[in-house]
């Protein structure tokens, strides 16, 4: 998210009320914006989709069917988008953005290539369990590899520093989709699942096309071996590990209440937990407004504090390196815990809200008992996330693996237990994991932090 930074700095650096404003609006747009748009979308079509008197199992075929190709998506782009971070800072570093451009086109064959074996054992699942026509199933399989290779590219556009970019390519295929549902539906009279995930396919198929031409323009005609960024995965293991067990670790307690939980519900072969689905995607809601606080405050205030340590350390006096060492330091400790802060308030007062609020959006007891501990669990996840950041900045490959693997261990055990126990228990997981990994990071960034000059001058774990 550096990039973003470098933005912000411009916008700010003019310290004007309009500044901070715009300022505020584009760390939201860039932090966030895609997904929301993402999301409204499919509120979208779940609208019109009801307008249309939809029946209920087609309604919920639709939100389940969907929702694995989203976790399939995130799943396989989370194993390589950590990796390929620092991949493409070594061939920034080098100067060697064609590499990053051909890279580009090797890892959208590889992420492919996994999302299309996984799609098609839905698909061959769908039409052998529910006899789900082979049209439907061209579209959703289609759908499920743009999905996934859409999540891949957006970390090579990340380092592109063209965030406005990015959400209009979002928004062009969202409201592109929303187009094709209309006309679909109305003009040649389509099945409503049949028409949604047509405008889909479509929409996603625009957002996909415009993000690589972005990176494209910005990289230049690929040159090298297209498949070279793969070593990453061989010399830097951890990067891996880290990111996948801490996106495996946000799911695993749900994927675990879809299979053996006395919420689950089953649609063709899908399997779901209505409720349980429904107070997370409410109680991410809630939280995501920390990752634009994280970027807005954390992230542009620390950045200049961590440059000029390192010119310090290259080139500087004992003293004023320790010096640079300390206002980073103090820099960190502040604005971390300043994130935390805020986002515990905001966290606090939506939750209070809720409880006002949902009894009159007919919102169930139970789904408002499981959004106010998933509300404070995402909030723990979260900053677990954040802190493990900093130590990405300080390769701390080893600590930036602890807190993340801990707490993917922690909630799958408890999250297998609660299934055992009952419904009391099963917002606990994610809330006692995520502390879990949360203290664990912490406590990792601060022994980091206290030894960073032995670490940066000897090269030493």
């Amino acid at each position: 998210m550096a990039g973003i930074g470098f933005e912000l700095r411009k916008i700010y650096g003019r310290k004007t009320l309009v500044s901070d404003l715009w300022g505020s609006i584009y760390a939201t747009m860039t932090a966030v914006g895609p997904s929301v748009l993402a999301a409204i979308l499919i509120l979208a079509l779940k609208f019109l989709m009801d307008r249309a008197e939809i029946p209920e199992l087609e309604s919920r075929f639709f939100i389940s069917s969907f929702t694995y190709i989203f976790l399939i998506s995130i799943l396989v782009s989370s194993f390589f988008n950590t990796m390929l971070s620092r991949y493409i800072s070594d061939c920034v570093f080098r100067k060697a953005e064609r590499e990053i451009c051909a890279s580009v086109f090797g890892m959208l064959t590889v992420a492919t290539a996994v999302s299309g074996i996984l799609m098609l054992l839905l698909c061959f699942g769908m039409y052998f369990y529910s006899g789900v026509p082979l049209q439907f199933l061209a579209l959703y399989y289609c759908l499920g590899i743009m999905v996934t290779d859409t999540y891949t590219v957006m970390t090579y556009v990340s380092a592109l520093k063209q965030y406005r970019e990015v959400t209009f390519s979002y928004f062009a295929g969202m409201l592109l989709a929303l187009v094709i549902y209309l006309i679909s539906r109305y003009f040649f009279r389509m099945q409503i699942v049949l028409a949604a995930y047509l405008g889909l396919t479509v929409g996603y198929f625009l957002v996909l096309f415009l993000l690589v031409f972005w990176c494209v323009k910005a990289f230049g005609k690929p040159e090298g071996r297209y498949f070279s960024c793969l070593a990453y995965l061989v010399r830097y293991p951890k990067l891996t590990v880290s990111g996948f067990c801490y996106m495996l670790g946000f799911y695993i307690a749900t994927i675990c209440y879809w299979g053996f939980s006395d919420m689950s519900e089953q649609i063709s072969i899908f399997r779901t937990a209505p409720n349980y689905d429904l107070a997370m995607f409410m109680a991410i809601a809630v939280n995501m407004s920390g990752l634009v606080i994280f970027v807005v405050k954390a992230e542009t205030a620390f950045f200049d504090k961590y440059v000029a340590y390192l010119s310090a350390l290259n080139g500087g006096a004992w003293d004023r390196i320790e010096k640079e060492r300390e206002n980073m330091n103090n820099t960190i400790h502040y604005q971390l815990f300043f994130v935390y802060e805020v986002q515990l308030i905001i966290t606090v007062v939506l939750i209070c809200l809720a409880n006002v609020f949902f009894p009159y959006l007919n919102v169930s007891a139970q789904v408002l008992n499981m959004f106010m501990v998933l509300s404070m669990g995402l909030y723990t996840v979260f900053n677990m996330y954040f802190t493990v950041i900093f130590l990405y900045y300080f390769e701390d490959h080893t600590g930036a693996c602890i807190g993340p693997c801990v707490f993917l261990f922690v909630t799958a055990a408890l999250a297998a237990a609660a299934c055992v126990f009952g419904r009391p228990f099963y917002t606990l997981p994610l809330l006692i994991g995520g502390l879990s990994g949360w203290i664990l990071s912490f406590w990792r960034l601060r022994y980091r932090l206290a030894h960073l000059n032995v670490y940066l001058m000897c090269r030493g774990e």
